[in-house]
């Protein structure tokens, strides 16, 4: 987006207290913000089944979508989203072939390493390198 139409949006948005007059329903408490969060979910599921120009999208013959972006996400228990990391293709920094999993997970963790963290992974990320690099660097799985 470029800075015009972002000063444009920021100047048309408006999210300050109205008098108690002007509130449509008492029970509904972003009623400000309803419109807004009404066309963000509506774009969204339109954008989620498109499938688009992109050159580094996967394609996967056993899955019902069979077109997708893969995107690896270092999360918490609860689900939260600590650091994600998008495959853009064969040009992806991290290379493919022998070893791209275990470049996955340490760029995913290179803030994390030698802090006693316990990181559960799926058994595709999960090598004997892998576990003897974050050994070292004391961080257990």
């Amino acid at each position: 987006m470029s800075r015009d139409r972002f000063l444009l949006t920021m100047g048309a948005l408006h999210f300050a207290k109205n008098p108690e007059a002007r509130k449509p329903k008492p029970d509904d408490r972003l009623y400000k913000i309803r419109a807004v969060l009404n066309i963000f979910n509506t774009s969204m599921s339109e954008v989620y089944y498109w499938r688009g120009r992109l050159s580094f999208r996967q394609y996967v013959k056993n899955k019902r979508h069979k077109y997708g972006i893969k995107v690896y996400m270092l999360n918490n228990p609860d689900g939260f989203i600590n650091k994600c990391a998008m495959y853009t293709g064969m040009l992806d920094d991290s290379g493919r072939g022998k070893g791209y999993s275990e470049k996955v997970v340490l760029n995913l963790l290179q803030d994390k390493l030698n802090a006693g963290h316990h990181v559960y992974m799926d058994n595709y990320y999960n090598s004997f390198g892998l576990a003897k690099t974050q050994l070292y660097q004391k961080t257990h799985y």
